[in-house]
């Protein structure tokens, strides 16, 4: 009570206290001429109106600072100064401020519609309105850090109108799970709910085409690709983040760099190197995104849209409405999520939703999820903490066509899950879809398998997953992998191909990092391969 209390009761006490001061000095300042002590009265009297200067100065301040939004404490100044600021905004002055900013808007609209004569409106269901939703986006991103200068306020507001965090969803969905790429999205699509997911990623527009926008896009580790034409200026004004408080950090500056790696607190934040990656450490580059600009750019004739010819060109057509495990990498990450877990809850929900999904066509009683699950410091969950759980999964998980994912619990106790995939399950069935075919045959299903490995799986996790050692997931990971590698590494010997030989033993030990045949095989890969070498000996 004290702490809510004390701004707006201080308030009110500087508040009288400005209107008395004037009159306690002029008063007193009179009746002291007939007093012997008028000398210490003055005084006193000139020192009373020195504070009252100051606090005039200060409440001055304190409006200034929070009409150009910093945020003040919770002080009796900054208290008046809201009070002041929101008798301003009823003014008169604050409906005649609307004009600037439609005006603004019309402004913006003509200049990125300069396909047109005049102006048009951009329709939010159109993939038209991509581009300008990337970039509303991006000024979102500034001014959340305080980067928008003030003379450029009205433009922003106009702008963020075309905001559509539906068409930045879309984008998501189908960018998917891959770590770099292009991507053409197709002219007809169905809107979903907005997607929650914190990973950061970064994307730029390639081209002006209103109807099948083609998008570049990277997540740490991967490179975007950009026209090699793009200056320095272009490249970072084209990059948006796609992920909430996108804040990108870009520089071609070794020390900047590396700088910006050491200080970066805040998981959300993306570092994009655009001088030359070659010289790049391996552990630098992982943790960052580089540029490729090896595309080749032509246009097309008859005024046709921008070709990228350079670009392995993808597109991942998954349902909207699936939602997707990661655990092949060193944090877990669920997609698709109609909204955020509960806060206090997000652990337990995440690693119940991943068990519930590793154990896919089976029901999943509530005592192993209180025993296995939900565990902490070796003490069982309680009853009370397994339900608040299950109903903030059924909630962020939401329903489809069957009910909700997570099924209510049944008479028996028992947890249902369906409708939701995994990283894992996909993997597994890639490699045993591999090993019922030819040598030739299983190729792109191998290349698929170990291209859904991120990093070590749950390297990063600091509590919970301990079923997953357990319960023997992480060793028959272990030995799909060795054997997708191996299988790999001996095929892409054979045509030559050192290179993919290489990063499919390094994708093996991602999962088995102890293991002695990765290790040889990976001795055993001819090295030197740039220098014109084919083998070891001949390099």
């Amino acid at each position: 009570m004290r702490r809510f209390a004390s701004g707006p009761l201080h308030g009110i006490a500087l508040g009288v206290y400005f209107v008395l001061t004037p009159y306690v000095v002029m008063t007193r300042w009179a009746v002291a001429t007939h007093r012997t002590d008028a000398t210490l009265i003055r005084t006193l009297l000139v020192a009373l109106a020195i504070f009252w200067i100051v606090f005039v100065i200060q409440l001055a301040r304190d409006v200034g600072r929070l009409r150009h939004g910093v945020a003040l404490g919770l002080g009796g100044t900054a208290w008046l100064a809201g009070l002041i600021v929101a008798m301003l905004a009823l003014g008169p002055s604050a409906s005649a401020s609307v004009t600037p900013s439609v005006t603004a808007h019309s402004a913006v609209a003509t200049t990125l519609n300069h396909h047109s004569p005049q102006p048009r409106p951009l329709a939010a269901n159109t993939l038209g309105a991509l581009p300008l939703a990337l970039v509303a986006k991006r000024r979102r991103d500034e001014a959340r850090f305080q980067q928008t200068p003030d003379d450029e306020i009205d433009d922003l507001i106009a702008l963020l109108r075309e905001a559509e965090p539906s068409l930045v969803s879309h984008l998501r969905r189908v960018i998917g799970a891959r770590r770099d790429g292009v991507v053409r999205l197709a002219r007809d699509f169905a809107y979903a709910a907005p997607l929650f997911d914190d990973e950061p990623v970064v994307a730029c527009v390639l081209n002006d085409d209103d109807t099948e926008p083609l998008v570049s896009f990277a997540r740490e580790g991967g490179r975007l690709r950009v026209p090699p034409h793009w200056t320095r200026g272009e490249l970072v004004e084209n990059m948006v983040g796609l992920h909430d408080g996108g804040r990108i950090v870009a520089t071609d500056v070794d020390y900047d760099f590396l700088r910006a790696l050491a200080i970066r607190t805040v998981r959300r934040h993306l570092v994009v190197y655009l001088g030359d990656s070659d010289g790049l450490d391996d552990a630098l580059r992982a943790c960052s995104v580089t540029i490729d600009r090896s595309g080749d750019v032509g246009t097309e004739s008859h005024g046709g849209p921008v070709s990228y010819t350079g670009f392995a060109e993808t597109e991942v057509r998954r349902d909207a409405n699936d939602i997707y495990v990661e655990l092949l990498r060193p944090d877990p990450l669920i997609h698709g999520l109609l909204e955020p877990f509960t806060p206090s809850l997000r652990r337990r929900s995440i690693e119940m939703v991943a068990y519930s999904t590793m154990h896919r066509g089976e029901a999943v009683s509530g005592d192993r999820l209180r025993s296995r699950v939900l565990v902490h410091a070796d003490v069982d969950a309680s009853l009370r903490t397994l339900a608040n759980t299950a109903t903030s999964v059924r909630r962020s998980l939401g329903t489809d066509t069957d009910g909700p994912r997570l099924h209510p619990v049944s008479a028996d106790g028992l947890y249902r899950l369906h409708g939701v995939n995994s990283d894992v399950g996909r993997f597994h069935d890639l490699i045993r879809d591999a090993r019922r075919r030819a040598t030739g045959d299983a190729t792109p299903l191998l290349i698929q398998a170990l291209s859904l490995v991120h990093g070590e799986p749950l390297v990063g996790v600091r509590h919970g997953f301990e079923w997953f050692t357990v319960e023997g997931h992480l060793a028959r990971l272990q030995r799909d992998g060795e054997w997708a590698a191996l299988a790999l590494h001996d095929v892409s010997l054979d045509l030559g191909d050192v290179e993919r030989a290489y990063w499919a033993i390094e994708r093996g030990r991602l999962l088995d990092p102890f293991s002695d045949v990765l290790a040889d095989a990976l001795a055993r890969v001819p090295r030197l391969r740039q220098f014109g070498g084919d083998r070891t000996g001949a390099a």
